[in-house]
């Protein structure tokens, strides 16, 4: 059974907006090794951007290997909800944030700013990937 924290545009936007936040998304992913989660991807859906990011409550030793190899900082799900805020503050959208047990949006990203539930559940999501280590790995070691 998968979980996965939802975010998705407050609004549509025009085409040349879209492209331009695809392609800012597609920079922002770098420089992470994402581990802990997956990065935040985007697609249209009933004409507005959408995407998820499933955390990952215990990632393959094999994985968790590389990741430390590669010596770049894990991404988590708040490096996700930074991306988002930044996308927010840079293109003035907003974001409506849910999870898949969740009746309703959490709350949302207004003007690069996360609402303080938001930022509480995703800690908390964060923090268990990390208590969840795979053989005493730390994830926050990367």
């Amino acid at each position: 059974m998968g979980f996965s924290v939802g975010f998705e545009l407050t609004e549509s936007v025009d085409p040349e907006k879209e492209a331009a936040i695809l392609k800012t998304l597609e920079s922002l992913r770098h420089g992470r090794t994402w581990l802990s989660c997956e990065p935040p991807f985007l697609h249209k859906y009933d004409g507005v951007l959408t995407g998820s990011s499933k955390p990952n409550f215990m990632p393959h030793p094999d994985d968790v290997a590389s990741a430390k190899a590669e010596g770049l900082p894990d991404g988590t799900l708040n490096d996700v909800l930074d991306i988002l805020c930044q996308l927010s503050r840079q293109f003035a959208i907003d974001w409506k944030i849910s999870h898949d047990h969740s009746d309703g949006p959490l709350g949302y990203i207004r003007g690069g700013h996360v609402d303080e539930e938001v930022r509480i559940q995703c800690e908390a999501f964060s923090d268990l990937a990390a208590d969840l280590g795979i053989d005493g790995f730390d994830l926050d070691d990367l």
